[in-house]
């Protein structure tokens, strides 16, 4: 929209025409509004962390930690791989210290901070889940707490109200890829897992105030994001927001609230959501591929929203969904579990 303009009209790039448009605005919306997405990993990670030690012995949990970290790592790392051999192809190179960071930081490609995120859950999970199972309130608070803690930082980083040298030390606290930023979402999530009948039967009674708690906070969200960015010029995503947090809590909540209704197409759902690391693995790169194809073959498509964009989607999930169906039922089915988890 600001970066791709000059290859369907006649402007100099970046070119910001199109912010107030209706398209900047939709796609804000929808931007802002999925920031629910990680949360939501965080919350059902930390409740089946509790529903997999329940009747286990405390022992137990460190090989629990262990095997879920084998499956979610093992195919991190092949897939960081393909890509920095991509990335050698054309012509970009590190050093070998450079590479274990970014494997240790999930620097391969941009969406992957988040399994060095879960990774520091699953291995707090032996810690984190006795403490859930008898003081409950205590690590919601604590969480919550240390999250806004993390929070206020970043707010005070916006209006220059942060000392240059500890600008520094502030960056490392509010990144994304360290836990203390979505601790209490993990954090509910394990809570919920032990009592989570309690939690329904509470939740239901105030399940319409939630629905509009969603709808208030995610609206606020969105407008204090724009104000944030027509005031200083930076982009924040609406998980960096006192508001988005608060929207993502509303959401989840507001989910489990309402687990009588009947969702249409679950069976797709469930079906979509067992091949969903592969998907997150593989779409970001596939999009971009499919993006710049698109730039340099029908331009004129950049200049239609309504129509890139599905486009994008439906490739981003439809390309490794074939794929992973390929790998199950062909000669490399035994290797589908090192490369999709």
């Amino acid at each position: 929209m600001f970066w791709w303009t000059d290859r369907y009209h006649p402007v100099a790039v970046p070119n910001f025409d199109q912010v107030g448009t209706p398209p900047y605005y939709a796609l804000l919306v929808i931007r802002q509004l999925t920031v629910f997405s990680v949360p939501a990993f965080l919350f059902v990670s930390g409740f089946f962390s509790a529903y997999a030690v329940r009747s286990s012995k405390p022992a137990s949990s460190w090989k629990i930690a262990r095997a879920r970290l084998y499956n979610l790592i093992v195919p991190y790392l092949v897939w960081s791989a393909v890509i920095f051999l991509g990335d050698v192809l054309q012509g970009l190179t590190w050093r070998p210290s450079e590479y274990l960071k970014r494997l240790a930081l999930g620097g391969a490609d941009p969406v992957y901070f988040y399994v060095p995120l879960l990774s520091q859950f699953y291995l707090l999970s032996p810690l984190v889940v006795p403490v859930a199972k008898t003081r409950g309130r205590w690590l919601l608070f604590a969480s919550a707490l240390l999250q806004l803690g993390t929070i206020s930082l970043q707010y005070l980083s916006l209006l220059g109200k942060v000392q240059a040298p500890i600008l520094g030390t502030m960056r490392v606290l509010t990144s994304s890829r360290l836990f203390v930023n979505w601790a209490f979402f993990f954090a509910l999530g394990v809570v919920s897992g032990f009592h989570r009948q309690q939690l329904k039967r509470w939740l239901t009674r105030y399940k319409w105030c939630l629905l509009v708690a969603v709808v208030v906070l995610g609206s606020m969200m969105v407008v204090e994001s724009e104000i944030v960015y027509r005031l200083t010029g930076k982009d924040w995503r609406g998980g960096a927001l006192i508001s988005g947090n608060l929207y993502a809590v509303a959401f989840l909540l507001c989910f489990v609230a309402f687990h009588r209704v009947s969702i249409r197409f679950s069976g797709i759902l469930y079906q979509l959501s067992r091949r969903s690391y592969g998907i997150y693995l593989l779409h970001h790169k596939v999009i971009e591929f499919v993006a710049r194809a698109i730039r340099q073959i029908v331009p004129w498509m950049l200049a239609y929203q309504a129509l890139y964009q599905p486009v994008l989607v439906v490739f981003g999930v439809g390309a490794p969904l074939l794929f992973m169906a390929a790998v199950a039922k062909g000669p490399a089915r035994r290797a589908f579990r090192y490369l999709f988890g």
